[in-house]
C-alpha cells in the first residue's frame, strides 16, 4: 500500500512537472530527465565552474562540456567568463532555467497546501516528523 502510494504521488509530481517543463520547452524535442536533473543540480551551486560540475555529478569534463552545451543551447544555463583567469567560465541559471526550477517549487507548495487543509495540525506534525525521519535515511544512503 505505502509504496502505490508512493508512486501515485511521484507520477503525479513528475506529471505536473513535465507541464511546466513542456510549456517552456515547446518546440524542443531532445530535452531528457537527466537534462533536468543536471540542470538542478547546478542551480543548487554557488557559481559553479565545469569542474565544480563535474565532481558534483561524478562525472567526467568532456561529458559536463557536452551537457552544459545541452543546456545552453536551450537557453537555461549560460557561461560567465572569470575577470581574472579568461581561461575559466562559470555557469549561471537564466530566466528561463530559473523558472522551470520554480516551476517546481510552486508545485511543492501548493501540495503542501493540500494537505495543509486536508488534515489536522497533529496528523500534519506527525506527517512532518515521518517525512524529515525519511529524508534523513535517503540522505544518509545518498552521501554513501
Amino acid at each position: 500500500m505505502i509504496a502505490e502510494n508512493l508512486e501515485t504521488l511521484t507520477n503525479y509530481l513528475w506529471h505536473e512537472s513535465t507541464k511546466k517543463i513542456n510549456t517552456l520547452l515547446i518546440h524542443e524535442t531532445d530535452f531528457n530527465i537527466s537534462d533536468y536533473y543536471y540542470l538542478t543540480a547546478i542551480s543548487n551551486m554557488e557559481h559553479p565552474n565545469f569542474g565544480d560540475v563535474a565532481h558534483a555529478l561524478n562525472l567526467t569534463k568532456p561529458a559536463v562540456s557536452a551537457l552544459i552545451k545541452r543546456l545552453i543551447h536551450h537557453e537555461l544555463i549560460e557561461k560567465i567568463q572569470c575577470e581574472e583567469d579568461k581561461r575559466i567560465f562559470y555557469l549561471s541559471i537564466t530566466q528561463k532555467g530559473k523558472e522551470m526550477i520554480n516551476g517546481d517549487s510552486n508545485l511543492y507548495a501548493r501540495l503542501e497546501s493540500l494537505i495543509s487543509h486536508s488534515v489536522n495540525p497533529d496528523e500534519l506534525q506527525a506527517l512532518d516528523h515521518l517525512l524529515n525521519k525519511i529524508v534523513s535515511l535517503i540522505s544518509k544512503e545518498y552521501s554513501a
